[in-house]
């Protein structure tokens, strides 16, 4: 336990600023935890809204240094890419026909016959 009156207040100042980081870092944390859960359920359309706002808090978090600006950065692309990746495999499974019937086309096709290359002779 600090002696000094300013130790002492700096310490009542840093709980103070504790609390207030942890409850905007639990802000960040549930906004990009119901974003991913949405995206495990198939909400496509809630976890954009969610992403917006995940993307909203990181950015807040980041302003007030609560969080560093690239750590920010590096969430919200990781997570960008996290929705667009489960995006794009929802809209695949309805192009799986197409996609089927054009991977057996490619498959008919031959490959073009080696050309035979004479060996040279090498004097002596």
């Amino acid at each position: 336990m600090p002696i000094k009156k300013n130790a002492i207040k700096y310490m009542r100042v840093t709980a103070h600023k504790t609390e207030k980081n942890k409850i905007v870092k639990g802000v960040v944390k549930s906004a990009i935890k119901k974003t991913r859960e949405a995206v495990a359920a198939g909400k496509f359309d809630d976890a954009q809204k969610f992403y917006k706002e995940a993307q909203k808090a990181l950015d807040k978090a980041a302003e007030k240094n609560i969080i560093k600006k690239n750590t920010a950065a590096n969430k919200k692309s990781r997570l960008n890419a996290f929705v667009k990746k489960a995006f794009l495999s929802k809209d695949e499974v309805k192009k799986t026909t197409t996609k089927k019937a054009a991977a057996k086309k490619v498959a008919v096709k031959k490959a073009a016959p080696k050309k035979k290359v004479a060996a040279k002779k090498v004097a002596a």
